[in-house]
């Protein structure tokens, strides 16, 4: 089921990305797309290095906001070289860092299980997983 969300919100995004115009401004609704597409992105990466990086996985929160935060960077920075204006792109970036920020907490603290955690000064700890049917 977590993985059928995730496939499904990747594939909107896609789409999305596909068949719009491309021309933004910096309205709410603008700064909310990136801020969702953060959200998505990061979410996906936390939830790969869970799946296919079993090594990292005490990180993979940190890996998934790090890797969507400068891809989005360097993407923007790219179209501030191509068109201009640094200040919207720079609030595209922002809006779409704040996104992955929450996209990698929530995935990695609410959706994929917990995981063991050593610390030097807590020791090793674990969180507590609860499921149920409805």
């Amino acid at each position: 089921m977590k993985i059928t969300i995730t496939l499904f919100c990747t594939f909107i995004a896609i789409v999305t990305l596909v068949t719009t115009d491309g021309h933004a401004n910096n309205s709410v609704q603008s700064e909310m797309s990136h801020a969702i597409g953060g959200v998505v992105m990061a979410g996906g990466i936390t939830w790969a290095v869970d799946r296919y990086y079993p090594e990292y996985r005490e990180n993979r929160g940190m890996i998934g906001f790090g890797v969507s935060t400068v891809a989005i960077f360097a993407e923007q920075g790219v179209e501030c070289a191509l068109h201009g204006n640094a200040w919207g792109q720079l609030l595209d970036a922002t809006s779409h860092m704040i996104g992955s920020a929450i996209g990698a907490w929530v995935t990695d603290r609410y959706i994929l299980s917990p995981v063991v955690t050593n610390s030097s000064a807590k020791g090793q700890y674990i969180g507590m997983e609860l499921r149920g049917s409805f």
